[in-house]
């Protein structure tokens, strides 16, 4: 039985192409963009490579349970990847879908 693994016997990885933006991914998007509050999340989340729950629990003036709802919306949009480690959660931006839908949007969020 021969195994097709391209890293082992050297042969190029074919890339794997994106499909185009649908509009659905748009509505899904900007839904979850039209808080402000979202936008405050993505900008902490985008500044560092992973964010632990506890970060947001002390920087957002809301509660845990309305924190997780926002969490939840991120998620459903596919604009952030959530990670559970023993009874935390730790969040980090999905960069190159953000980047495929709107080009220079975290960039300008993360910035200044």
């Amino acid at each position: 039985m021969s195994i097709n693994a391209p890293h082992l016997s050297g042969r190029a990885t074919a890339s794997v192409v994106e499909p185009e933006p649908t509009e659905e991914d748009y509505r899904v998007l900007f839904d979850a963009l039209r808080e402000p509050l979202r936008i405050d999340m993505i900008r902490q989340i985008g500044n560092v490579d992973e964010l632990p729950c506890t970060a947001l629990d002390d920087s957002l003036p809301i509660t845990r349970s309305t924190i997780s709802y926002h969490i939840k919306v991120l998620n459903h949009a596919h604009l952030i990847d959530v990670r559970k480690e023993g009874r935390n959660y730790h969040y980090s931006l999905r960069r190159a879908h953000l980047d495929r839908l709107v080009p220079g949007f975290l960039e300008r969020i993360t910035t200044g």
